[in-house]
């Protein structure tokens, strides 16, 4: 699949409070405020960090999986809460080393940046990896939320539910995706072992051809 990377606007949190007696009371601190809380600020990464950071996703995106985790390495020896470049990393030790010491991974890239999409769908790639499909649809979910036409998001949905022997919802979510990109994804299901055991089914066929 193709790695995506997007906004994602956060969330506000809004507190109320109340209270009421009929007694005398002391001196009270003021109500809580109804205002959203405030966020901290996002980590700034250094800026030779983040170039390290670009050398490896280019790697990466070359297939070249050992060049691209020696650059993460060393944009966090710059930078540890390079937040890219942890999510980065755990995609790699998912596929590499194993899905859930890449999980953790991309655990801390979250904990620095909550909102980090393409985290979400390393995520979810991750715990695709490692068979916890449940988890894998909600972070593709947290995907879409932020960008409603991410194509391969709803490939991976379709994926988790044929691996879970779904059928109505992978096709559901595959259509989706193929109404978004037909040729690329109808040619993908045609070759992946996810659909195989759907290869002989009318729908999944005439989805697909």
């Amino acid at each position: 699949m193709k790695p995506y990377a997007g906004l994602l606007l956060a969330g506000l949190l809004f507190l109320t409070a109340g209270c009421g007696s009929q007694e005398p009371q002391p001196a009270k601190k003021p109500p809580a405020s109804s205002a959203p809380a405030a966020k901290a600020p996002l980590h700034q990464i250094s800026k030779e960090s983040d170039e390290w950071y670009h050398k490896a996703a280019i790697a990466y995106g070359k297939g070249d999986h050992l060049s691209a985790l020696e650059a993460c390495g060393k944009a966090l020896e710059n930078d540890p809460e390079n937040y890219k470049a942890l999510s980065l990393k755990g995609i790699i030790q998912a596929f590499d080393v194993s899905p859930e010491e890449g999980i953790a991974t991309i655990k801390e890239s979250l904990a620095i940046n909550p909102d980090y999409v393409q985290a979400f769908y390393d995520m979810a790639m991750a715990q695709k990896l490692g068979k916890h499909y449940d988890e894998s649809i909600a972070y593709f979910q947290k995907v879409l939320a932020a960008d409603p036409k991410n194509t391969w998001s709803y490939y991976g949905i379709a994926t988790n539910y044929a691996d879970k022997r779904d059928k109505e919802h992978a096709l559901q979510y595959l259509k989706k995706a193929i109404d978004l990109s037909p040729a690329d994804v109808k040619q993908t299901a045609k070759t992946q072992d996810h659909f195989a055991w759907l290869r002989t089914d009318p729908d999944f066929k005439a989805m697909t051809s």
